[in-house]
């Protein structure tokens, strides 16, 4: 998730593990209730604005070894 502080500059807020079926309606929910709660300020910059949002998923195929 990525927002807009007060100073113009953007701030990352990562999910680790994040639910894979999230909607884009969930997130900005999320989004909009950290903006709501004011509770976060990188470098003492409150956080104004959505900027973006991205699901991020990788996938890790296992290899069998021969000997």
């Amino acid at each position: 998730m990525v927002f807009q502080r007060t100073d113009g500059k953007n701030a990352t807020i990562s999910v680790s593990d994040a639910d894979p079926a999230v909607t884009a309606a969930e997130l900005n929910t999320a989004m909009d209730t950290i903006l709501a709660r004011n509770v976060f300020a990188p470098d003492n910059m409150g956080l104004v604005k959505k900027v973006s949002g991205k699901l991020i998923s990788t996938t890790t195929q296992d290899f069998e070894m021969t000997v």
